[in-house]
């Protein structure tokens, strides 16, 4: 660790900035799907429901309240005392209370990592696609998608293997994001996804710095809507780099130690 460069090291610092934001998402304690049906949400009071596009609270400390998440998007604000989240998933409405005195963000004691290797900083091709495609993919959530349009194949060798991974835009940059999984998915990092960025050269290539793979939030919590890597996006390589399995996610049945193996 003593090696690694001090971008990394800032970028480490970053990531430990962002989990422990008191109104990050290891301060979400629950995930909740709205139907038309009034029901009651740990932390926060009232009776909450949706109909159509628009958010209702009924009976609160506060008294009544609306908002129409078609004209506002996705929208965060203070209600009794903490910041909740109202947002739109697919059509479906959702609530994310979010405590600055949740277990989670409690039992946060920074972002574990692989340590630094020069071996994982590539530098890939792209091989472009004849027009830009849309590319869907799974969630954490069964039945909800994400959707992405991908220039083409970004390809590089690890180790005398070669690999293969799909490339998403960005908007306003040339650099693509990349999301992945390879042999220490599920045992030494977490199962679903990891995200990095190709970082476009002026030569044309791309740099990937494996080192500086990130984590969803689905690999601290439940209460998160993560995308899930595409299926050709499985490396047959492991990539110890980057961050690393969590020691803990909270779940609806509080939190659980996770196990690297």
């Amino acid at each position: 660790m003593t090696n690694a460069p001090k971008n990394w090291l800032d970028w480490k610092q970053s990531r430990n900035r962002v989990f422990s934001n008191p109104t990050g998402f290891l301060a979400i304690t629950d995930l909740v799907w709205l139907t038309k049906d009034p029901q009651e949400i740990g932390g926060i009071s009232g009776s909450w429901y949706a109909d159509g596009t628009s958010v209702y609270v009924i009976d609160s400390s506060s008294g009544e309240h609306s908002w129409d998440i078609g004209k506002l998007g996705d929208t965060s604000f203070q209600f009794d005392g903490i910041m909740v989240e109202l947002g739109n998933r697919s059509g479906s409405l959702i609530v994310r209370p979010r405590d600055p005195n949740s277990a989670m963000l409690k039992a946060f004691s920074g972002v574990k990592t692989f340590d630094y290797s020069p071996s994982f900083n590539v530098t890939a091709t792209l091989e472009v696609a004849p027009a830009p495609k849309e590319v869907v993919v799974g969630t954490v959530v069964e039945g909800l998608t994400q959707a992405y349009v991908s220039p083409g194949v970004l390809s590089f060798e690890i180790d005398g293997t070669a690999c293969r991974l799909t490339a998403f835009e960005q908007a306003g940059t040339k650099d693509l994001v990349i999301l992945f999984r390879d042999a220490t998915s599920g045992k030494s990092s977490y199962g679903t996804a990891r995200s990095v960025t190709a970082k476009h050269q002026t030569d044309g290539t791309y740099s990937i710095d494996f080192n500086f793979s990130s984590n969803f939030f689905c690999a601290y919590t439940d209460f998160a809507t993560c995308p899930i890597a595409p299926v050709e996006n499985n490396l047959p390589v492991a990539i110890a780099a980057g961050e690393s399995l969590p020691d803990a996610r909270i779940t609806s049945e509080g939190i659980k130690e996770q196990v690297a193996k």
